[in-house]
């Protein structure tokens, strides 16, 4: 921009520059909670048949879920692809996350095909979507639930 134009823009405030430094924070603390959400959910799939694991990390991953979808409504001035970019990952996040809550919610005596189709779902996009190995999550699926439903009758009959 020539020198004759830049004096036509006033000088940002403190105010201003400080609510800009914040936004640009507060934009960066949700690509981490949404991250380390990502993560957490992504371990507690591949951890599907581990009890204790599996809950710490979905536990974790609800926690920064929950987070990043109450900041995200803060942020005012970003561009509309960064809003829709993140909006997108917390969707994606959801996915999941309603994936491994069936995995706890599945009783006992059934583990139903659209159950284990949920989660073999999740677990292939907790894996980045790779070609091929759609038969590997399903049997990943059932082995989980099949896991989820022994531990649940060990309970029952201890």
């Amino acid at each position: 921009m020539p020198l004759s134009h830049e004096r036509d823009w006033p000088e940002p405030t403190k105010f201003e520059k400080l609510r800009m430094k914040t936004e640009r924070q507060l934009v960066h603390l949700i690509n981490i909670e949404l991250n380390l959400a990502i993560q957490e959910a992504r371990q507690a799939l591949k951890s599907s048949g581990t009890w204790p694991v599996r809950e710490g990390c979905t536990c974790r991953a609800n926690r920064a879920y929950a987070r990043a979808a109450r900041l995200l409504p803060l942020v005012v001035e970003i561009t509309e692809d960064e809003r829709s970019g993140m909006e997108s990952r917390l969707e994606h996040l959801q996915r999941m996350l309603e994936a491994l809550s069936a995995i706890r919610s599945t009783s006992p005596s059934t583990a139903a095909e659209d159950e284990i189709a949920t989660l073999a779902q999740a677990v292939w996009e907790a894996r980045s979507s790779p070609e091929g190995l759609s038969e590997e999550d399903w049997f990943r699926a059932e082995r989980a639930l099949k896991t989820k439903r022994e531990s649940n009758t060990a309970c029952f009959a201890g």
